[in-house]
């Protein structure tokens, strides 16, 4: 899926942080947003899901979105 070999493994990273932090991909979208995200809810879905790949600076926007939501709860 997609062109970027590292995509693979930072959708296992992500979606480990996801259910080790109990973060909803709601809560990951709309941190993700606000962090000036460009794809959908429905795309974040997808992508967390493996069926759609996503530009390199959006999974950095993702994985940013998801470090603070995990530091925010600890």
């Amino acid at each position: 899926m997609g062109y970027d070999p590292h995509e693979q493994e930072e959708r296992r990273q992500l979606n480990h942080m996801l259910v080790t932090a109990d973060i909803t991909v709601t809560e990951l979208w709309l941190r993700y947003f606000s962090l000036s995200g460009m794809a959908g809810e429905y795309e974040v879905q997808a992508y967390v899901e493996g069926l759609i790949s996503l530009p390199s600076l959006q999974r950095n926007l993702l994985a940013m979105a998801a470090e603070e939501l995990r530091s925010e709860s600890a």
